[in-house]
């Protein structure tokens, strides 16, 4: 109980912190030989106490100042025992920086501005129709213009006025294009690839792009359909009578006739919705759970057929169910259980924010990075030293099993400096033996090109991770912070938590001399008698006085018959068991009491304890959270001692405000 209690305490020191902009120098106190700075206390007070409740008034400051002091002094006291030099807490703190490290390297600028794009774009729906010409995003070059020449030439058709469906139909590269001319439906932003949705959300109803835009799959000319305001998302139930496989038009009929029963028991309320979902429905999946379908609509992994969404979005309020819907699996009745409209940014922002991380959208913003490290810290590169570095590349490269030749291992020709540093032909060919993967999709040049990109790129980002300490200070003290939280876990598990509840010697120590702490109220020692028989009820209030519990259950409950009795025992303090409440509190029978139809019950008071203290094993949860509190207090006196804490008043007293 105490740990989780403290955890929670040291979760204070570990909040998301923001840019420490005070640079107030003076000492505020000293801790043994370390000296703490008013920047450093007001950082941590300013941070923590939220709700208007830094209100620098002297018992504000004062409060926090004392929970500051014992902090530091854990921390100093864990470094002194070297726990940071633990393997286990040093690879926690490395994985740590790692996932910190990656919300800074990228451009903050470029990714605020994605995720106010992904927003506005969130609030408008798309109808958008493409034709495709396949051409993968590694082809090599006379592929990529045969199949450039390609689409231009389907361009040239459409600007001669072909209809931009009769064109798709014929001769987009897309397998879906033969039944649905090119025309995609209805999405949203993260719907589809970035240069795709970007390509679209730039267009007006009924515009054509007018040069083709190239993807990861290939050259698309598109056109906009339809744009609508998002509709948000939509959580609804339905009845589904499905059509038979290659139904004739009289099965069509009779399902149709069975879907209006369907709907006439619902609408007239002589049958719940979801009872009609039990009786009709051929949906086995939600059929258990009156029909419930996921959430989907704008923003979602799912869509449904455009005549289930658009009748489900008519609906216009919880409760409310549609006429029957016919779509190609059958007909419907749909139920809305809850609607969202499109979220304010603020509430939108952190899932933009995770969706634009994880889209290819946020390499738009590493890039923008990377070239500005490379303007930042002098970036040069040599050509020549590439050129040599490719004339001795083999066929291997191609393989994904490339070795580097004894020359190239032994070179320390620079290919490119950064910050000063060389980086060399052999660091290049090591970089290569990593990271190469079998590849046939391009020419030996152009996987080099590949591989060095993706080398320099890896280098920049390295350096700039290696920097954040010094460039960020809200890094530098995130890191701070972590490690000392995962310092003082460690020395309070150790010194606190995990002794408590292990040293069984010192909690029955601290039991006794603190006996009358944990005690027992009077109590009554109580037999209760459960029957569900009148009978065998009363046959067992007569026993009840004479006999032990095991007997009478001996006696009353025999195999094969169905009537019986069940005894609790105890000792139970007032306010702990209510049907013990209601007794007279007195030793002896109560009357039997009729509970229900089938169940009797009766109590028997065997003796009333007196006050007396409880055992380890009764109130061992308590004692253990004050042993640990006892340990703790204990603990930092010995620390205060070891290292004395020494205030300045004047320094702490120009601090109050109030």
């Amino acid at each position: 109980m105490k740990k989780h209690l403290a955890v929670v305490t040291l979760s204070l020191f570990l909040l998301i912190a923001f840019a420490q902009t005070n640079t107030d120098n003076r000492t505020l106190f000293t801790a043994g030989d370390d000296k703490v700075s008013v920047s450093d206390f007001q950082y941590v007070y300013n941070k923590n106490n939220v709700n208007n409740q830094a209100d620098y008034s002297e018992k504000s400051l004062r409060d926090y100042l004392n929970l500051y002091e014992n902090f530091r002094l854990k921390v100093k006291e864990a470094e002194a025992l070297h726990l940071d030099t633990i393997s286990s807490l040093k690879t926690e703190l490395e994985g740590y920086r790692k996932q910190l490290a990656k919300s800074y390297l990228t451009d903050r600028e470029i990714s605020d501005k994605l995720i106010t794009e992904g927003y506005e774009r969130s609030k408008t729906e798309i109808n958008a129709s493409h034709i495709l010409v396949r051409c993968d995003e590694n082809a090599n070059p006379a592929d990529t213009l045969a199949a450039f020449k390609k689409i231009m030439a389907l361009k040239k058709r459409l600007d001669k006025g072909e209809a931009f469906e009769k064109v798709a139909k014929e001769s987009s590269e897309d397998p879906s294009a033969k039944t649905n001319e090119g025309n995609i439906g209805w999405f949203t932003v993260f719907g589809t690839i970035y240069p795709f949705e970007t390509a679209v959300y730039n267009l007006k109803p009924g515009e054509t792009s007018a040069m083709p835009v190239r993807t990861e799959f290939g050259y698309h000319l598109l056109k906009v359909n339809q744009t609508r305001s998002a509709r948000g998302q939509i959580h609804v139930a339905h009845l589904l009578v499905r059509f038979p496989e290659n139904a004739t038009q009289a099965q069509k009929d009779s399902v149709k006739k069975k879907v209006e029963d369907a709907y006439g028991f619902i609408s007239s309320g002589k049958l719940p919705f979801e009872e009609a979902v039990k009786n009709y429905s051929d949906d086995k999946a939600t059929r258990v759970k009156g029909g419930e379908l996921q959430w989907f609509g704008s923003g979602t992994s799912i869509r449904m057929v455009p005549e289930f969404e658009d009748a489900a979005f008519g609906l216009q309020k919880d409760g409310d169910i549609t006429k029957p819907v016919a779509t190609q699996f059958g007909w419907h009745i749909i139920k809305r259980l809850e609607k969202h409209e499109v979220p304010s940014f603020s509430d939108a922002k952190a899932d933009i924010k995770k969706k634009v991380e994880r889209d290819s959208r946020s390499q738009v913003a590493k890039s923008v990075l990377v070239e500005r490290i490379k303007k930042e810290n002098g970036f040069s590169q040599f050509p020549e030293v590439k050129t040599n570095f490719a004339a001795r590349l083999d066929s291997t490269i191609f393989k994904g099993n490339w070795k580097a030749d004894s020359i190239l291992r032994a070179s320390t020709n620079a290919i490119f400096v950064l910050a000063g540093k060389n980086y060399t032909t052999k660091d290049f060919a090591e970089y290569i033996e990593k990271n190469s993967k079998k590849r046939n999709d391009k020419s030996k040049d152009a996987l080099l090109n590949e591989y060095y990109d993706g080398f320099v790129n890896a280098k920049c980002l390295d350096y700039e991770e290696s920097m954040l300490e010094t460039k960020k200070p809200d890094f530098k003290n995130l890191m701070k912070e972590y490690k000392d939280g995962i310092l003082l876990f460690e020395l309070m598990d150790r010194m606190v938590w995990t002794k408590a509840v292990k040293d069984t010697s010192g909690l029955e120590a601290f039991r006794k001399n603190n006996e009358q702490k944990y005690m027992w109220g009077d109590r009554a020692e109580a037999a209760i008698f459960n029957c569900n028989d009148k009978k065998i009820c009363d046959d067992a209030y007569k026993l009840a006085s004479k006999k032990s519990a095991a007997e009478i259950k001996e006696k009353l409950n025999k195999d094969g018959v169905k009537s019986h009795v069940s005894i609790i025992e105890g000792k139970y303090e007032k306010g702990q068991y209510d049907v013990v409440d209601k007794t007279n509190w007195k030793t002896g029978l109560t009357s039997i009491n009729k509970i229900n139809d089938s169940s009797y019950q009766f109590i028997l008071v065997k003796q009333i304890v007196k006050p007396e203290p409880k055992t380890l094993k009764e109130a061992k949860g308590y004692i253990v959270s004050d042993y640990q509190e006892y340990l703790e207090k204990t603990w930092l006196a010995e620390l205060r001692s070891k290292y004395p804490i020494t205030i300045d008043e004047n320094v702490f007293k120009s601090l109050i405000k109030k």
